[in-house]
């Protein structure tokens, strides 16, 4: 039962609060999956620390510095796919952070707290692993630095433990203009509805042969699985249809879907993953011919 509602106004604050309640209390941010938990009394806790009112320290802000995209931990889903200069920048995560839930979801959901949550069909983490993207947590040992295609360890559960510790910031590099990222998704309806299959893409040209690709893809496992097989079989390839055809195919390998009464079997979701995966390149690849990065 809830007993204590605090306002923290710093990570440091925060920690604190955690650190004296042994592990009754947890951190609370756009609330939008633990109110769900709350309700169904799935989850032991007293003390709520909210973080939407820290100060300082770009908390709340996205800033492009040095070649890199930083957002504050306490920025909203609609907060990033309404940034222009995301959009102009990142378009493929506009778009993820744009597909989640409805506009009241995205208004309250941080993407830290997507990130906490470790559901393995998180659009934002998703297209966060394919930028190769990072978290910086803080706690009673002070920082750390974690990849975001790390931070699951099995399905609802994550490296960051919101009882002991905060995440403080999201960092990746800002994509050149060689490098081309995308997202795709299929699910039942446009919005409020977990997706079908997702994938997350991003690669490298250089004298019009893939240098490197990143494909993660999602609901296919207890995590976003990463298609090492594609990426191994892109490294040095010509950017054809067919190239990403025989790529997708081997996105199979690496996909571990379950069968699902609501979003479809395991039989289906292999055969979609072929196409979605060659979609995702085949649009990373355009948008680097948009950039005039080949």
């Amino acid at each position: 039962m809830i007993r204590e509602y605090v306002l923290s106004k710093t990570v440091e604050e925060t920690v604190g609060i955690l650190n004296r309640n042994n592990g009754k209390a947890m951190v609370i941010a756009g609330g939008t999956d633990l109110a769900v938990d709350l309700r169904a009394e799935t989850v032991d806790v007293e003390v709520l620390v909210d973080v939407t009112r820290i100060e300082g320290d770009g908390f709340h802000d996205i800033v492009f510095d040095g070649g890199y995209v930083i957002m504050g931990a306490g920025v909203t889903m609609a907060e990033i796919a309404a940034n222009e200069r995301i959009r102009a920048s990142v378009p493929s995560l506009a778009k993820a952070t744009g597909s989640v839930g409805s506009v009241q979801i995205r208004n309250a959901a941080t993407v830290a707290g997507n990130i906490v949550k470790a559901q393995p069909a998180a659009d934002s983490s998703v297209m966060l692993s394919a930028l190769g993207a990072e978290i910086t947590i803080y706690g009673t040992n002070g920082l750390r630095d974690v990849q975001v295609r790390d931070a699951h360890i099995a399905v609802g559960q994550s490296v960051i433990d919101p009882r002991k510790e905060v995440v403080t910031k999201i960092k990746f590099n800002e994509p050149q203009k060689n490098q081309g990222a995308s997202f795709v998704r299929i699910s039942q309806r446009k919005a409020l509805a977990t997706p079908i299959i997702n994938v997350g893409a991003m690669i490298s040209v250089n004298n019009e042969k893939i240098e490197w690709a990143r494909i993660f893809m999602a609901p296919v496992g207890p995590r976003p699985m990463r298609a090492t097989d594609a990426e191994d079989f892109l490294i040095g390839k010509p950017l054809l249809e067919s190239v990403f055809k025989e790529a997708g195919a081997l996105a199979v390998n690496n996909a571990r879907p379950l069968t699902h009464l609501v979003w479809g079997s395991k039989e289906y979701k292999l055969a979609l993953l072929p196409t979605l995966v060659a979609r995702a390149l085949k649009e990373a690849v355009d948008e680097i011919k948009a950039k005039g990065g080949m």
